[in-house]
């Protein structure tokens, strides 16, 4: 079965895709606009920033999968107004009103709805490794759960106060139409029953029951989701359910038997359970995100091919060809749900150890799923995740670690080297600033009768500064800090100290060039003081006495002139003709 071609145009079917323009009021993002170029979108979103009467805008690329009747969004690019945090960064933009409501049995059926049915009968679907597409469709699953207690008014009244907000009618008048709908739901799907059983799979092949629905008249998925719900009721497991799912997978599979495929196997893997079950035991978080990332690109089966049954294989297999884009696009949602989620990556570590796990997920996604890592949500979702951890108490116990000023500006550049993104980036700045104390650096570096000695690690604290990623406001600060301490001591150690032989202090600029701040004063009075030492023959024949023989001058002369090349402090002409 493996080895057989992929028809992914058969599996897949019509796809079309598509711009969004939203914007953000209060907690939702409501569509301003739609076009399928995105040039006719730019104009309108870079309008919406100017004005900045919105709270936020972003621009999302939308595929619908026709003959699926699904569409995913994703992302190109999102401004949110200073202070603006959302409440839940993957909700979809809602075009009117509550996007679960239903007035009808057949309005369970859709995606939103099924989505909500699955957030409030968690509990009750893991426990019987149930998704709502087997209730909707399969008698057997509907009546047992209409049969458990109050399971079902529960959560119907849960769902009536949250579509009722905002609107005049009351909760128990909303719990009375939804009671209703699943009263004629169910007493359809008791029909049915009566009219016979689920047709039978396994002999005969899934694509054949397929052909036969094609030929009568009516909507073919009802009977098919019927039947492979009757075919999977007695797994006891989701690995159990995946496996007997996708062995009825076949090469002649049309568009209408994959949409249920899909659509089943996107509801199983929606269930963290589900995913746990697959990495075999129970594992830390960091390990279920990269589990995730390889079932996303096809690579679980291949890893651990002895171990997987051949119906999971076949999962992973048809996700890597890219032909289950339902599933797809809930084992991405189900990876920004763990990398979003608050509880930690691995246990009982710090904040160092936990910013490090996220740059090793991104690290791991970039090799094995350079989509996700172009994937502004994932990205962001990264940057949330390590903006979260930086709060006082774990930089108090990070920084508790060092007795140093110097030991501690390290330990805080090294978290802004590893955080990914500007934000968390931006929220280590004031740590850093406020440890930035240059008297306190002298004084550990050089003491007060060699304040000199501080200047090279002043200079490798601005070089890092310059690198690290900063945003713009945060760097500028920083910088122009150090460079105003650097300058001090450039002006009073090497212009004012007589104690030291002109050559030394000329020779600690020319080292101490490739760390200073690129623009400022520093520089710029490094720069001339090295130029005067270049105009006079003196300093480099001085250099030179203190090397005994011709062959170590001229080596000593090449040294010196790369040196001088590499501080970037003067221009190329003023160099010496010596590396010929």
């Amino acid at each position: 079965m493996l080895d057989q071609a992929l028809n992914k145009a058969q599996l897949v079917g019509r796809v079309r895709h598509s711009f969004e323009l939203h914007s953000f009021h209060g907690d939702q993002w409501l569509v301003v606009k739609d076009a399928t170029d995105l040039r006719q979108i730019e104009p309108a979103a870079a309008l919406l920033v100017q004005r900045n009467e919105v709270e936020g805008v972003r621009v999302v690329r939308r595929t619908d999968y026709v003959d699926h009747d699904f569409s995913t969004t994703v992302t190109i690019v999102k401004r949110m107004r200073a202070g603006v945090q959302e409440t839940d960064p993957l909700l979809r933009a809602n075009p009117g009103r509550d996007a679960s409501w239903c007035e009808s049995p057949e309005d369970l059926g859709g995606d939103p709805q099924r989505q909500v049915f699955r957030g409030l009968l968690a509990k009750y679907l893991d426990e019987r490794r149930l998704t709502p597409l087997e209730i909707l469709y399969y008698e057997v699953h509907a009546k047992t759960l209409d049969q458990a207690g109050t399971t079902v008014q529960g959560a119907l009244q849960r769902l009536a106060s949250t579509q009722v907000r905002g609107t005049k009618q009351t909760a128990v008048a909303r719990v009375k139409e939804l009671l209703a709908i699943v009263e004629e739901g169910l007493g359809r799907l008791q029909k049915e029953a009566k009219a016979g059983p689920p047709l039978r799979l396994g002999p005969p092949t899934l694509a054949e029951v397929g052909r036969q629905l094609r030929g009568r008249p009516g909507d073919p998925h009802p009977p098919l989701y019927r039947a492979v719900a009757a075919h999977l009721a007695d797994s006891k497991s989701w690995v159990e359910k995946l496996d007997r799912l996708f062995r009825l997978w076949t090469p002649d599979l049309t568009v209408v038997e994959m949409r249920v495929v899909d659509s089943l196997a996107a509801e199983i893997l929606a269930s963290p359970l589900a995913l746990r079950e697959l990495a075999g035991a129970e594992r830390p978080r960091f390990e279920l995100v990269l589990n995730a990332v390889d079932l996303y690109v096809g690579n679980l089966a291949l890893a651990a091919s002895s171990s997987l049954p051949p119906g999971v294989q076949a999962l992973s297999r048809l996700l890597a060809q890219g032909a289950l884009p339902r599933t797809m696009a809930e084992l991405r949602l189900g990876l920004l749900r763990h990398l979003h989620a608050r509880q930690p990556l691995r246990a009982g570590i710090g904040i160092r150890d936990e910013i490090a796990a996220s740059v090793e997920i991104l690290g791991y996604i970039r090799r094995k799923a350079p989509t996700l890592a172009r994937d502004e949500e994932v990205l962001e979702a990264l940057a949330t995740r390590v903006d979260r951890l930086i709060q006082p108490e774990a930089m108090a116990d990070l920084l508790g670690q060092s007795r140093t000023c110097t030991g501690r500006i390290d330990l805080v550049l090294g978290l802004m080297e590893q955080a990914p993104g500007e934000a968390p980036k931006a929220k280590l700045a004031p740590y850093l600033r406020s440890l930035l104390v240059p008297e306190d650096i002298i004084r550990e570096t050089g003491g007060l009768h060699s304040r000199g000695e501080a200047m090279m690690p002043l200079a490798t604290i601005a070089s890092r500064v310059a690198g690290i990623g900063l945003p713009a406001g945060p760097r500028r600060e920083l910088l122009e800090l150090i460079d105003t301490a650097l300058h001090d001591l450039i002006r009073k150690e090497v212009i004012g100290n007589s104690s030291v032989p002109y050559a030394d202090r000329i020779l600690g600029l020319v080292r101490l060039g490739p760390c200073l701040p690129a623009e400022g004063k520093a520089r710029q009075i490094a720069s001339e003081l090295l130029t005067q030492a270049l105009h006079r023959p003196e300093f480099i024949l001085r250099y030179l006495e203190r090397f005994p023989g011709p062959q170590e001058r001229k080596d000593a002369l090449q040294k010196l002139c790369a040196l001088l090349a590499e501080s970037g402090l003067v221009p190329a002409a003023l160099i010496p003709n010596a590396l010929a």
